[in-house]
């Protein structure tokens, strides 16, 4: 069997996750875990575990394969910063693949400077910081802090190697979303490309229930299995 690697290498890269009342009761320590399938078939598990203590906040994530895929290593992705003017605020990102220790990406964020430093591999590249730009990780879940809103939301998401800029389109779903750790109503937000959209659950402070990547062919979907924490 043929392992995709490319495929699979992409799905980690992009899964890689609120009303005023939830914020002001915002849970401190969340665990949330998923399932990644690939044309419906589950290849992979992902941890995302957040953190919050004051204004500073830290969320890991852990993604590992299944069957012919666990061959691929796991990929682990870090974002801390802090938790300002009901929004996030990223300081550092970092992503790492333990079958490849040499592919690390290390991004920090100085906001006073407005500069986007980024250690790719063994070089160095900065780049202008956009203003509410958002990393690979915190893009899933800053939207408890700032819930979208209107039809379009606009922002910069740096994925350890650059800055682009991402639009999305808002759709309030009027079919909750099923899932093992629960049913959901849902607002999807979906990049302007079609290839990606992203389901936030408006009963759970709009975090993350489920993910769907079209990429080269490939339907991919990370889906929520469970949420744990206070």
């Amino acid at each position: 069997m043929r392992v995709g690697k490319r495929v699979f290498a992409t799905v980690l890269a992009l899964f890689a996750i609120s009303v005023s009342t939830w914020v002001s009761a915002a849970p401190k320590q969340l665990t949330l875990k998923y399932e990644l399938l690939q044309q419906g078939i589950s290849i992979g598990t992902v941890k995302d575990q957040l953190s919050v203590t004051g204004n500073r906040y830290q969320i890991d994530s852990l993604a590992e394969g299944k069957g012919v895929y666990k061959l691929m290593g796991e990929r682990s992705l870090l974002s801390q910063g802090q938790v300002v003017a009901n929004s996030l605020r990223p300081d550092r990102f970092e992503s790492r693949q333990s079958k490849h220790p040499n592919k690390v990406l290390i991004s920090e964020f100085d906001w006073t400077k407005k500069m986007l430093k980024m250690q790719i591999k063994d070089e160095q590249e900065t780049d202008k910081l956009a203003k509410g730009t958002q990393d690979l990780l915190s893009v899933m879940y800053c939207w408890m802090w700032q819930p979208p809103k209107g039809k379009q939301v606009n922002l910069a998401v740096a994925n350890g190697k650059k800055q682009s800029p991402h639009s999305f389109v808002v759709t309030e779903e009027s079919t909750p979303l099923e899932t093992e750790a629960g049913t959901f109503n849902v607002v999807k937000l979906t990049d302007a490309d079609g290839e990606k959209t992203l389901y936030l659950a408006k009963d759970k402070g709009y975090l993350p229930v489920k993910l769907v990547v079209e990429d080269d062919g490939k339907h991919m979907e990370q889906v929520i299995t469970s949420i744990t924490g206070q």
